[in-house]
């Protein structure tokens, strides 16, 4: 699961590293050390009429168009989707549809030394390259004063071979 991760690239690096067409005009801090659900985030996604990548800043934590109201969710998490079930639910539109890339310069896993404890190990790629991680987004109108919300969430699956070690063992 993806709670937090980083970012320490401005707009301008983000859209070299991925060849992206098209910034939108967002303010966006050029390092971001704890990047928290429900907080606005760029997002690579195909623009819808040229197809070209474009750099958006929309809201982590999914809410699916056919949410009725905000308070539907309330106690559920939306910020991650499992590779595994993306193909049905709330996930199945997104799927087909909403694909993006969400663009990080490493996340965060912890250990459980204890039930009091944990401890925060940060993964990245070798020398600072950028990353990105697989995403859905999707867009909600608001019924009640009809606004837009565009979100989106990180795919997730099980932890491969080397996370399960760094995840479970105390050295």
């Amino acid at each position: 699961m993806c709670g937090r991760y980083y970012r320490k690239s401005d707009k301008q690096k983000i859209a070299e590293a991925f060849h992206v067409a098209q910034v939108d005009d967002f303010p966006l801090p050029p390092d971001d050390y704890n990047i928290a659900p429900s907080t606005m985030q760029p997002v690579i996604r195909a623009n819808r009429d040229t197809g070209e990548r474009e750099l958006v800043q929309l809201r982590w934590g999914l809410v699916p168009f056919s949410t009725k109201n905000l308070a539907d969710l309330k106690g559920k998490s939306t910020i991650n989707a499992r590779a595994e079930s993306i193909t049905r639910g709330w996930w199945a539109q997104p799927f087909k549809k909403r694909r993006c890339l969400v663009p990080a310069s490493g996340f965060y896993e912890w250990t459980h030394d204890d039930p009091k404890n944990k401890r925060p190990f940060a993964f990245d790629l070798a020398k600072g390259k950028p990353m990105a991680f697989a995403g859905l987004w999707d867009a909600w109108k608001n019924p009640a004063d009809g606004s837009w919300l565009q979100t989106y969430t990180i795919i997730t699956t099980d932890a491969n071979e080397l996370m399960t070690i760094v995840k479970w063992n105390k050295a």
